[in-house]
């Protein structure tokens, strides 16, 4: 009775250590010198230093290796170590098989395991589990990966979700749509194509910072790191002309919006219409069939942020403005659409502003003013009338933060 209390006792202690033990598996070190060792001899140690089992088989026995590591992780020792004597291993569980390569790539006791995924998307991680696995499955009814592996392959499995299955970085994106009107801003002194062609201005050394009112040419310098010489830059002119610009009515905001977005997912934005229209069309049974179409038009802007990991954000920027300028089809059902449409890939610190422009368009108009009554007459209403053509070029500006949410 009491030798069955022994057992029952250390089967309690190993459960309640298997934990710990894999933490020290994870974080520990190890400095072994040895010339001419047998290898039982050195897995021996390794096994003392991680705290973990190590099973070996009939072919490890008479195998003799030199070995000179330090402080080297129980794992890469352990690789190092095997490779070395021309064997390979496998870990299940808290224990470590070592044999040769042919016996070891065998599974063997295969079981159906359920794994619960708490942040990714089961779906998304099932073609990469299964390259690994030999049979894997989405369970519909939960967010759960069910898998048919060997007990050394679901250790594996088990790893690389781990590592996966994450929370996921957020990432807040104010964006904003600016239409500025470029007709007449030499009227205020702006060259735009000229302000377009130019965003920083750079200088080498580190020039002294001048008052925030300052003209341009004055404006403070912000330093930007980089390997060797100092470089700084100066505020972008373009941001002040767009703000002087909104205040003369030459730009309208067409949109200001604050979206969150989880990490490497597209967030859209649309400001415009959606046009319903209807083709008709003959099926192969003779009847004539009529179906709605729909057309998207106005600003549409797609951004996918991708979180680096080192306070840097690596943004792709999808804009297109589109718009209907005519109808086309045998009844004139099928709207005729003109776009502008660009797509870039910038990089920006955490909380940085970019600018996106160069999307011109230029719409032309014919209007006819004539006297009232008198410009009805026939022939003779020519006199009191007349047409007159105008035409608006104007610019689209996205202006984006992204922001991680922490």
């Amino acid at each position: 009775m009491r030798q069955f209390a022994t057992i029952i006792t250390g089967l309690l202690l190993v459960l309640t250590l298997a934990p710990a033990v894999s933490a020290q598996y994870e974080e520990a070190t190890v400095s072994v010198s040895a010339r001419e060792t047998a290898l039982t001899d050195v897995l021996t140690i390794l096994a003392e230093k991680s705290g973990l089992n190590i099973v070996s088989s009939p072919v490890v026995e008479g195998k003799v290796v030199s070995v000179h590591i330090t402080d080297t992780p129980i794992d890469e020792a352990l690789d190092l170590v095997v490779r070395a004597a021309g064997l390979a291993y496998e870990r299940v569980g808290n224990s470590i098989l070592v044999g040769d390569a042919e016996s070891l790539s065998k599974d063997t006791g295969f079981d159906t395991y359920v794994l619960n995924i708490m942040f990714a998307d089961a779906y998304e991680l099932e073609p990469l589990i299964a390259k690994i696995a030999e049979s894997v499955s989405t369970d519909p009814g939960g967010n759960r990966l069910v898998v048919v592996a060997s007990p050394g392959k679901i250790e594996q499995i088990r790893r690389v979700v781990k590592s996966l299955d994450v929370p996921p970085v957020q990432i807040m994106l104010v964006t904003e749509v600016i239409e500025v009107t470029t007709d007449d801003l030499m009227e205020y002194g702006i060259d735009w194509s000229k302000l377009m062609s130019q965003t920083l201005l750079f200088a080498e050394g580190s020039p002294e910072a001048s008052p925030p009112d300052a003209l341009p040419e004055e404006m403070p310098w912000i330093a930007l790191p980089f390997d060797g010489d100092d470089i700084v830059r100066q505020a972008k002119t373009l941001e002040m002309a767009i703000e002087f610009l909104e205040g003369e009515g030459k730009a309208r905001i067409l949109s200001r919006s604050q979206l969150a977005t989880l990490n490497n997912r597209q967030a859209e934005i649309h400001i415009g219409d959606v046009i319903p229209y209807t083709v008709s069309g003959v099926s192969s049974a003779g009847a004539v069939e009529v179906t709605v179409e729909r057309e998207k038009v106005g600003v549409t802007v797609s951004v996918t942020p991708r979180a680096t990991g080192d306070g840097h954000i690596t943004v792709l920027v999808e804009p297109n403005v589109s718009s209907i300028v005519g109808w086309k089809g045998p009844n004139d059902e099928i709207p005729w659409t003109k776009e502008r449409r660009a797509s870039t890939q910038v990089r920006v610190e955490n909380g940085e502003t970019f600018l996106i422009a160069g999307l011109m368009n230029e719409d032309s108009s014919t209007e006819e003013v004539k006297v009232p009554l008198l410009g009805d007459i026939p022939i003779l209403g020519y006199l009191f009338k007349h047409v007159r053509d105008s035409r608006k070029t104007s610019d689209l500006i996205i202006r984006i933060t992204p922001t991680i949410i922490s």
